[in-house]
């Protein structure tokens, strides 16, 4: 919420700023889970699968570094035929090119096969850091007017600052779901835009 108050020989205000930016980063988060009658079978098929898709990642163009494991589990069912494990493995990829990402997850899902699964994604901005300086800017920038416009009401003019608060807890760069949609042989990615938001509370002396 943004508002000013003029008290005593000042003039408090709140300004609000955003940017808006298309996001440049995609974190993928791709499985591989198979199934067989003991423990080491369902990790050497998951992980066989797992390879095929880190292969494909680094083969569409994807850095090494990128990619990582980020989780393995097993766990085992009884059943009519007997105990049967399951293994999970995860790996998270940050895809740079974003036009990109969805030719490269659709080739990394393909070469590993059945055991193959999308997790989720996310799309994001890289370097968020020129993004909140620019909203700090126009949050400043929306406070000043704010202030100028009550101290001509009161018929004063603006003095200098006394006090800046940037206000915290607000909405800021998070990473977004990617609006992907799967076809039978694509993944298309719709990116979209990212907005950053500042909020700062400017307190300024009030002159004659």
């Amino acid at each position: 919420m943004t508002g000013g108050a003029v008290g005593g020989s000042g003039v408090t205000t709140t300004g609000q700023g955003a940017v808006t930016a298309a996001p440049d980063v995609a974190v993928v988060e791709l499985g591989a889970e198979a199934s067989a009658p003991g423990v080491q079978e369902a990790l050497d098929r998951a992980n066989t699968g797992l390879a095929a898709a880190r292969d494909a990642l680094v083969a569409a163009g994807v850095d090494p570094v990128d990619v990582r494991t980020s989780q393995t589990s097993t766990w085992t069912e009884q059943r009519e035929d007997g105990p049967r494990t399951t293994a999970r493995l995860t790996l998270r990829a940050t895809v740079r090119d974003v036009a990109a990402c969805g030719e490269i997850v659709r080739a990394a899902l393909d070469a590993a096969g059945p055991v193959a699964r999308l997790d989720s994604t996310s799309l994001a901005v890289g370097d968020p850091g020129p993004l909140a300086v620019a909203a700090r800017d126009a949050a400043f920038a929306d406070a000043r007017s704010r202030a100028e416009q009550y101290a001509r009401l009161a018929g004063r003019s603006l003095g200098p600052v006394v006090e800046v608060r940037e206000d915290v807890g607000g909405p800021g760069p998070v990473p977004r779901l990617m609006a992907a949609k799967a076809a039978s042989d694509a993944l298309v990615v719709e990116p979209g835009t990212q907005e950053v938001r500042a909020s700062v509370t400017v307190r300024w002396e009030l002159a004659d």
